[in-house]
């Protein structure tokens, strides 16, 4: 088992990170403190999804993206009122009309130990083009104008969940009641939503207490989830 990084180790770190960054408003020893936590624990978390009542459509339309607030806290050092807006990045999304869309997701960056957070909105699923909404229709065996368009992806959906069904299994079976009477993809997909609802509040749920979604295990939303939705 490695060993924990030293105290000193840590304050190197934290000089070389003052010198790239500036000087945080915290003390010195505060400083100190915050960079041996992260260390210790190697707290990656980055995205936050949180729950937006527009549609995707509208989202971009009306810049909803511009009116995003940062977390109270910082999720990687519990920082109060300390996220400080950073920009966007870009990503794209299906529209529910026609095409794709191209959104932009809010960043922040603490000003205490420097890391940054994006909020990305539910309706998006994590590292997936297709909306949450259409997911959640072709999973549920309805073919819309939507699913057809996207059919192909959508089954390349369908065979990640399939083979991810193990570790959900590990993961959730202590939050479920009952078990599928044909543990299959499908017979999963029921219980899942039976226990949780739709793909929104899954991926909301598994996120933020367990650091996953359907389809994976990614490292902006681990190990650390704490506060990984909000809404």
């Amino acid at each position: 088992m490695s060993r924990p990084p030293s105290l000193s180790a840590a304050m190197s770190l934290s000089l070389r990170w003052r010198m790239k960054f500036g000087s945080p408003t915290s003390s010195p020893a505060a400083r100190c403190n915050v960079w041996h936590i992260k260390l210790l624990h190697r707290r990656f978390f980055m995205q936050i999804i949180r729950a937006v009542l527009v549609s995707a459509d509208h989202y971009v339309s009306t810049s909803f993206h511009q009116g995003i607030e940062p977390p109270v806290e910082c999720p990687h050092c519990d920082a109060g009122h300390a996220l400080k807006a950073l920009g966007y990045y870009c990503r794209n999304i299906t529209s529910t009309k026609r095409g794709v869309l191209r959104i932009f997701v809010r960043r922040f960056r603490c000003c205490i130990c420097g890391r940054t957070v994006s909020i990305l909105p539910a309706f998006a699923q994590p590292y997936r083009l297709v909306l949450n909404t259409t997911i959640d229709e072709f999973f549920g065996g309805t073919l819309g104008a939507n699913a057809l368009a996207w059919l192909s992806l959508l089954q390349q959906y369908w065979n990640r969940f399939t083979k991810w069904i193990p570790e959900i299994n590990r993961i959730i079976k202590s939050m479920v009641e009952c078990w599928p009477p044909h543990p299959d993809a499908a017979g999963w997909w029921q219980v899942i939503v039976a226990a949780f609802g739709d793909l929104e509040t899954i991926t909301g749920t598994l996120v933020s207490r367990f650091g996953v979604t359907l389809f994976g295990r990614y490292r902006c939303h681990s190990p650390c989830n704490k506060g990984a939705i909000a809404n």
